[in-house]
């Protein structure tokens, strides 16, 4: 297996997981994902990619802001995917996970960033890189923008959410 095809299968899926977070729509993450790995092979050719993971990232990040469907209010759910239990009824989780993509919707797009990287599991460093930021200013936005998410998702009556 050659580079690109070995860092394609080992960064595809965490890729597709930030970029379903911020745009929730299963075909624009697919083309934005195509846009990514093109660029990726692209730059690749014409000179080696250091850090690839943080590399790949900050491009899908910003393919996803330059997305349609990243920058309107996501009033219709329905991209998101339902999950159900053995009966066929909705679970919870998907009640939760739709009252949290509203309530990131309606955070700035570099908050909303900082957002899907945490709760993907990246370090503060490796958020720092991303979405060009301090290192040292990491912990006090991230501490705001989950402040912020929090005061939305209370004024939305979602009290069962607490800090």
């Amino acid at each position: 297996m050659d580079q690109f095809e070995s860092t394609y299968h080992q960064y595809y899926p965490m890729l597709w997981a930030v970029a379903m977070k911020l745009l929730a729509d299963e075909d624009a993450v697919a083309d934005v994902l195509q846009d990514v790995f093109e660029a990726y092979f692209s730059q690749s050719q014409k000179s080696p990619i250091r850090q690839p993971k943080s590399w790949l990232l900050r491009v899908a990040l910003n393919k996803c802001a330059d997305n349609a469907a990243y920058n309107k209010r996501l009033t219709d759910m329905s991209a998101l995917n339902t999950f159900e239990d053995e009966t066929g009824t909705p679970d919870a989780k998907y009640d939760d996970r739709k009252m949290i993509q509203q309530a990131l919707s309606q955070l700035p797009p570099k908050e909303r960033q900082l957002a899907v990287l945490y709760s993907e599991g990246f370090s503060y460093k490796e958020m720092s890189e991303i979405v060009d930021i301090r290192f040292s200013s990491v912990g006090k936005t991230l501490s705001r923008v989950i402040n912020k998410l929090y005061d939305i998702l209370k004024s939305n009556g979602y009290e069962t959410f607490e800090r």
